[in-house]
């Protein structure tokens, strides 16, 4: 994957692990990618396979109950897993921000919506003044495409739709104005339509402010949208990266196949041959590739071998000992 000095990010063998009854259970292992600047890189998985836990974990948020065991987080020649929780501080918010599922979480239910950008503005002296600042986030929530801007200012967060709340969390993203957002199922809680309008305006702003976005989510429907590239993750580990067309078009990874297969489409029989069989059960993994008891084309090897990612097109990784196979079966 792509690795550059340039990178805004560049993660390294990052491996995180979870306490659960007193047993640590891994939940992602020796993690390594890159995104690049104004590159908008999806992150991939069902629920449970560890891509939440992973992204939060990179940049401190650290859930109650985890460790990070090992690896580097490299941003603007730092590396974020050797800062303290001060230092960290001074990174999240103005130059890394993070979208919660749950915009809710993030807006103080107390203080009215404007003000919170009011005081973001203010707090990392992107303005000269309080005057400066109200101005601005009346801008701000226009350009985020809410309604009558002068009255959201004035509302509390549960006066707002869900949909209105996350555009308010993206607001108060663009008033940091950071260099990486780091958006965790953002649009999961939203209707179609509002689903639509959130993809529109990040796609939009992306280019407007020239941010980097690590978006997190299980809907391939949603990444086939926004993202540049997709890495997709099984069990904590890194199953398939490539850039997007390529990815939907050519999958590599037998588990990639899967999830592709299991995207309605109106023109496309489902045949049934790819479907997703079983469950992923973190406490039977084998010691190879951990997808192996749910492939339909494992053989011994990928139970007692595991495979890292490699290259198997342009830009293209998968980490499967038989991508011939599937590549031959996608003929």
């Amino acid at each position: 994957m792509t690795s550059s000095n340039e990178s805004i990010v560049r993660v390294e063998d990052f491996t995180v692990d979870y306490l659960d009854r007193r047993k640590w259970i891994n939940i992602a292992n020796r993690i390594s990618f890159a995104i690049e600047p104004g590159e908008t890189l999806g992150l991939a998985g069902e629920s449970g396979c560890g891509k939440s836990t992973m992204g939060f974990s990179l940049f401190g948020y650290r859930r109650p109950g985890s460790r990070v065991r090992s690896g580097r987080v490299h941003f603007e020649g730092l590396d974020l897993l050797k800062l303290s929780e001060r230092e960290l501080r001074s990174i999240r918010g103005p130059k890394i921000f993070m979208v919660p599922q749950n915009p809710a979480s993030t807006l103080t239910p107390s203080m009215r919506v404007g003000r919170q950008v009011v005081e973001t503005l203010m707090n990392h002296k992107i303005v000269a003044n309080r005057k400066e600042a109200e101005v601005k986030t009346l801008q701000i929530f226009e350009q985020v495409g809410l309604p009558r801007p002068d009255d959201v200012v004035r509302r509390y967060p549960h006066e707002l739709s869900g949909g209105q709340q996350q555009r308010v969390v993206i607001a108060i993203a663009l008033a940091c104005q950071p260099k990486l957002v780091v958006m965790d199922e953002p649009t999961t809680a939203l209707d179609v339509t509002t689903q639509a309008r959130i993809l529109r305006l990040l796609d939009s702003l992306k280019v407007d402010y020239g941010m980097s976005v690590l978006f997190i989510t299980h809907n391939l429907g949603v990444l086939a949208q926004i993202c540049d590239r997709v890495a997709v993750m099984y069990a904590g580990e890194m199953a398939e990266v490539a850039p997007t067309a390529e990815l939907f078009k050519n999958p590599r990874h037998p588990y990639t196949r899967g999830l592709i297969a299991a995207v309605p489409q109106l023109n496309r029989r489902n045949d049934g041959k790819e479907k997703l069989e079983g469950l992923l059960r973190r406490g039977e993994l084998p010691n190879g590739c951990r997808f192996a008891p749910r492939c339909r084309y494992s053989d011994p090897k990928c139970f007692s071998e595991s495979q890292t990612l490699t290259a198997v097109g342009q830009d293209h990784q998968a980490a499967c000992w038989r991508w011939q196979h599937v590549k031959e079966a996608t003929r």
